[in-house]
């Protein structure tokens, strides 16, 4: 009853309209002086064709949508009262399911900001306290000078970079909100990079060539850092021989480039997605296939193009474009 209450309402311009065509066709059979039994047979007959052919069928094809915008309503988990909508009845019932789902929306999105809040805080601690049995057992290994102590060295090196990567790949969400752009020395701040992984260049017996170069751009220093970090991580565990050399090209372009194992051209396209590691990958059993991935994330959210250029057993390329504009195609 309520739906067909509802259609009629609904309908209510077509109903109205109805006593004024008859009104009028009155007003002209009497004009003309026609017989009204004739007018009253029109008027039945027109009536029931209406019925069989657009009432009856427009009024079935409402009641549907209304029990199919019902039962979607009432599949909804939270199942409270319907807010008033303007609209006829389905676009109502429409209307409110949809702010229904709006809400769980932003419910669902609520829950998953503290989760993702906790977590953060969480492997933030976590990171903070383990870098003090790292910091030890460096200390350790430092004042306790033997045989072999090197290569323990180098794999403690490793640990750390694995938890700096940790937190870095959870401080990626909210880089946004930690952004400091201001104007910058890149060959310091490639310098500072370089010094953290001068024990590896030792060890490896690796050379390592930054020219010397002015260049200055807008970028975010310790993000820029992190990057050049992961690219120099990656530069020194696939070279054995030879060395990596940093430098700037013109157009605020800087260039880091070592003569390690190089990448398979099939392997270039992927080297940015997350946890890829392609052929070298495979070799090194060590490889997480996130370096170049952070990196990419990082520079996205700078602005800052990158492109490789590479060969299997010739080194690798890159560059970064710190004009910020885009990057040219190799």
């Amino acid at each position: 009853m309520k739906i067909f209450t509802s259609y009629l309402k609904e309908r209510v311009g077509v109903l109205a309209a109805v006593p004024v065509l008859t009104a009028a066709g009155a007003f002209l059979f009497y004009l003309y002086g026609l017989p009204f039994d004739a007018l009253w047979y029109i008027l039945t007959v027109t009536g029931v064709i209406c019925l069989a052919l657009f009432a009856v069928p427009g009024y079935v094809r409402y009641a549907r949508r209304v029990r199919r915008f019902q039962e979607l309503r009432e599949n909804l988990d939270a199942l409270s009262v319907p807010e008033q909508a303007a609209g006829t009845l389905p676009e109502a019932l429409l209307f409110s399911g949809i702010g229904l789902l709006h809400r769980q929306l932003r419910e669902a999105e609520a829950e998953h900001i503290k989760r993702q809040s906790d977590m953060m805080a969480y492997y933030t601690l976590w990171v903070h306290q383990i870098k003090t049995p790292i910091a030890a057992m460096r200390l350790i290994l430092q004042s306790h000078p033997q045989a072999g102590y090197d290569a323990l060295g180098q794999e403690l090196f490793k640990i750390e970079r694995y938890v700096e990567m940790v937190l870095g790949y959870l401080r990626l969400e909210t880089i946004s909100q930690d952004l400091l752009l201001e104007e910058c020395d890149v060959r310091k701040i490639a310098a500072t990079a370089a010094k953290k992984f001068a024990p590896q260049f030792i060890y490896k017996k690796l050379s390592f060539d930054l020219e010397d170069f002015q260049l200055r751009v807008v970028t975010d220093e310790k993000w820029l850092l992190f990057v050049l970090e992961q690219l120099l991580s990656n530069a020194v565990k696939y070279t054995q021989a030879g060395g990596v050399r940093i430098a700037a090209e013109e157009g605020e372009v800087l260039l880091l480039e070592d003569t390690g194992a190089g990448i398979a051209p099939e392997d270039l396209p992927r080297v940015f997605q997350r946890g890829f590691t392609g052929q070298n990958g495979r070799k090194e059993a060590t490889s997480t296939g996130l370096g170049l991935y952070l990196a990419k994330r990082v520079l996205d959210t700078l602005q800052t193009p990158i492109s490789i250029r590479s060969n299997l057993g010739e080194g690798t390329q890159i560059r970064l474009y710190l004009h910020r504009g885009p990057a040219p195609r190799d």
